[in-house]
């Protein structure tokens, strides 16, 4: 590993740039981020997860609710991983950990498409969302640690290429479907596993030669050591937060992966793949953040955390009760529009209130997210199994957005900013 400083300013200025190292501009600084993006934005292979669910099933023979506990176990092990991530990166320094956490995810790649079989997909699916966990955290913080200066743009870029893939991915899946369609099941072993070896492979390989490269000069903010309040995370403001996560995290997640699976159930004939309803579910999020970075701060902030859910959830009860096969990525896509623009909203609440630790109550969140979300998966697969019906085991989920607005119009978030304080204070 080169730790040197060959990659930085000339000799003749290298004086000047220890005096001031905010002017420090490191040349190859632009070829690295490419890089990690291209990673990162390969690591998002998985998503194709969601288009063959039905085949997955009757290839495995697997039950609605064991597929929901395996994907759910994925999101479960998260939690330990968000649990160690800050300490990982404090002791290994935060390119370490992105570099670790993208090698790893194509490790879990190269797994499924190796082993092709129900074992090692299990078991990828768990490994996949430690280090997912890990990148979810390391990539955007590296990122930053590269820009200083322009922590949203690079925030931005990265939502960008990840909706971009999301778009695609969904798309790109459904061709597979379709050349696999009305053939053995080693076509389809074949067209399912093998892209997993091929992208898993890059991405390894990728991931090595990113990490021979030397080190770049990283500006680093050296900030007072902080002191965990617990108590803090039981208070009753710290506790709304914390189930607005989770409601949030828990019903997205769940609709998102059996969405396809209800239309192929649901319909006998489908105009449009499913795979289009969650490509439009990816543009909906990409469209509505994009507009909300262009409005002024905290405008409409309490029409949006209360409502937002709400008609988001009741758009996609409509399409579940009462949506036609044609009309299911239309109004999936306008649901989305919605209840996208919560969370965001959510973030900027809080962070205005400058409510000291916010970030541990967020980061707690996530964690209960995650977990009501492995509950809700695998329960919506149980119910399936006990009522052969979709949109009885969907609704549940859906209705996490509903009390997400109802949770708002309770409590009174987002009524009344209070003046900027200082941070943490």
């Amino acid at each position: 590993m080169h730790h040197g400083l060959s990659h930085l300013a000339p000799m003749s200025n290298m004086h000047q740039s220890a005096l001031d190292p905010m002017k420090v501009v490191p040349r190859r600084q632009p070829t690295l981020a490419a890089a990690v993006l291209i990673l990162a934005m390969l690591t998002s292979y998985n998503g194709v997860m969601p288009v063959f669910a039905t085949r997955i099933c009757k290839f495995f023979s697997l039950s609605v609710e064991q597929y929901g506990t395996m994907i759910g176990l994925g999101v479960l092990v998260q939690i330990p991983a968000l649990l160690l991530v800050g300490l990982l990166i404090a002791r290994f320094g935060v390119r370490r950990i992105a570099e670790f956490s993208i090698v790893g995810i194509g490790a879990c790649f190269v797994v499924v498409g190796l082993g092709a079989n129900l074992s090692s997909l299990r078991c990828s699916v768990a490994a996949h969302g430690f280090f997912a966990a890990l990148s979810k955290v390391a990539v955007p913080a590296f990122l930053i640690a590269l820009y200083p200066a322009l922590k949203r743009r690079m925030l931005s870029v990265q939502l960008v290429v990840f909706s971009t893939v999301g778009i695609a991915i969904p798309l790109w899946a459904n061709q597979l479907l379709k050349w696999s369609a009305q053939r053995d099941d080693l076509v389809f072993s074949q067209v399912f596993f093998g892209p997993f070896l091929i992208v898993g492979c890059i991405i390894v390989i990728g991931g090595v030669l990113l990490s021979l490269r030397s080190q770049p000069f990283l500006q680093v903010q050296h900030k007072k050591k902080e002191t965990l309040h617990v108590r803090e995370l039981f208070q009753y403001r710290s506790l709304v937060i914390v189930l607005l996560v989770a409601l949030h995290v828990a019903a997205d997640g769940t609709i998102y992966s059996f969405l396809a699976m209800f239309m192929e159930h649901h319909f006998d004939v489908l105009p449009f793949s499913p795979a289009w309803a969650l490509s439009g579910h990816n543009i909906a999020y990409l469209v509505t953040r994009f507009l909300l970075s262009l409005l002024p701060e905290g405008f409409a902030q309490r029409k949006i955390l209360t409502l937002a859910g709400p008609i988001g959830g009741c758009i996609l009860l409509l399409m579940l009760w009462q949506g036609h096969a044609i009309s299911i990525p239309l109004l999936y896509t306008l649901a989305s529009l919605f209840y996208a623009a919560e969370f965001p909203a959510l973030v900027s609440e809080i962070s205005s209130r400058s409510m000291g630790h916010f970030g541990t109550v967020l980061a707690t969140g996530f964690l209960a997210g995650n977990a009501a979300n492995f509950l809700l998966l695998t329960g919506t697969g149980r119910l399936f199994d006990t009522t052969g019906d979709f949109r009885v085991a969907l609704s549940v989920a859906a209705c996490g957005f509903i009390a997400f607005g109802m949770v708002i119009a309770v409590t009174g978030f987002g009524k009344a900013p209070l003046p900027q304080k200082t941070v943490d204070s």
